[in-house]
């Protein structure tokens, strides 16, 4: 998590964002001294996932990191060292580990994620909307063919593992 502000010295925290947003999906909240409902505007737009007027309490803050992590990362924040287990497929949600006839099955982040959800609702059928809402956040910006091309990746990951024996 990062926690941002808005102005920094030299450079703009837009900016900043803008940059990190270049790299990873890591979740960011921009922290602002305007009070103007533009300023929050951009912050979401340029890829923050909550944006906090200045003056606010540590107690808000505190919350709003919380809401935000569990909302980017629902398997995280939920797992408990829970284990999803599908005949030769084992999913360890606790440490982000996949195997696939007991051999380790590399996968990214958006791939894991894909997998969980559909591993903890095998048979259900989802919409492209639907899954980028759960994986990627309900504030992504882009084109729903995205969620095609990681399951293609995902199903390939799988079926490599299960294919070098």
């Amino acid at each position: 998590m990062v926690i941002l502000d808005v102005g920094l010295p030299g450079i703009d925290g837009f900016e900043v964002l803008r940059r990190i947003r270049s790299f990873t999906d890591v979740p960011v909240i921009m922290l602002t001294a305007r009070s103007e409902e533009v300023d929050r505007v951009v912050g979401l737009m340029v890829g923050a996932d909550d944006c906090v007027t200045k003056p606010f309490s540590p107690r808000e803050l505190s919350a709003r990191i919380g809401a935000v992590l569990r909302r980017v990362s629902p398997t995280r924040a939920s797992s408990g060292g829970e284990m999803l287990q599908f005949e030769d497929l084992s999913v360890d949600l606790a440490s982000r580990e996949v195997t696939c006839d007991g051999r380790a099955v590399e996968l990214t982040a958006l791939e894991f994620d894909l997998l969980v959800v559909f591993a903890q609702a095998p048979r259900r059928v989802y919409t492209r909307e639907q899954l980028m809402e759960m994986v990627w956040g309900w504030d992504y910006v882009g084109v729903d063919r995205v969620v095609d091309v990681h399951i293609s990746n995902l199903r390939k990951a799988l079926d490599d593992s299960s294919a070098e024996q």
